[in-house]
């Protein structure tokens, strides 16, 4: 068993925080800490794994739970009561072998869901081959989401899945004054407005009734090509 921190908790407390609305990370570099801090400022009990013993003094406190352990070793990983818990992520990147083979042990130990982030195509693949059943790609995906935002109009850009998306964009002319019904949005661009918002306003759910306004904001779903297209509309 690899030295713990002073702050080790014990394996019985392993499970309690498992059986919280909780999720364990292994691996606390950029990605891995920027993750677990996220989910803990939504109110998630995160559990941090790294080999490294200064990165987990460092996140120590910041935390539910900090461990210094190997996540290669089966046995660690189940003194440390991985198996209890519904979610992991590895957040492992630049260790190939090390994020395959930990992957690997927590799909052993029957983890419902197991997230792992890849660092290529190749790694991705093999990650999906073994089971993982959500592969991240967060450079990658980033990369894709700047280059919409930089070559269309809209303001924000979410894919949903490829070849359907989401983009924020402001409400053009055409729209001003009547209601989305009366517009035709679907049957003329084949795209859903699913919200909106007022200058200073909250979002709201978009009715066949509502009416836009100039300077009102959109979220629109559809097609990626079709939402590109209305985001080009002023």
């Amino acid at each position: 068993m690899p030295r713990m921190p002073k702050r080790h908790p014990s394996t019985s407390q392993m499970h309690r925080i498992a059986e919280a609305d909780s999720v364990a990370v292994i691996g606390l570099g950029r990605f891995g800490s920027s993750l677990a801090l996220e989910l803990m400022a939504t109110g998630t009990e995160v559990l941090g794994i790294d080999v490294d013993d200064t990165i987990v003094q460092a996140m120590s406190g910041r935390l539910t739970q900090t461990v210094r352990a190997d996540s290669t070793k089966l046995e660690v990983l189940e003194e440390l009561g991985i198996g209890a818990f519904d979610r992991v992520v590895v957040a492992v990147g630049s260790d190939i072998k090390v994020s395959i083979l930990t992957a690997s042990l927590l799909l052993r130990l029957d983890v419902p869901v197991v997230w792992a982030k890849a660092d290529d195509e190749q790694h991705a693949l093999i990650l999906e081959q073994i089971g993982v059943h959500r592969v991240l790609s967060p450079e990658r995906d980033m990369g894709r989401r700047v280059a919409h935002l930089v070559r269309g109009a809209a303001a924000d850009y979410v894919e949903i899945d490829p070849g359907y998306a989401m983009v924020k964009t402001a409400a053009p002319a055409a729209l001003h004054g009547i209601t989305l019904s009366e517009a035709g949005v679907r049957s003329a661009h084949q795209v859903t407005v699913a919200a909106y918002r007022t200058p200073g306003g909250n979002w709201r759910n978009a009715e066949a009734s509502t009416i836009l306004h100039e300077g009102d904001t959109m979220l629109v779903v559809g097609p990626t090509i079709n939402v590109e297209a209305f985001a080009q509309l002023r």
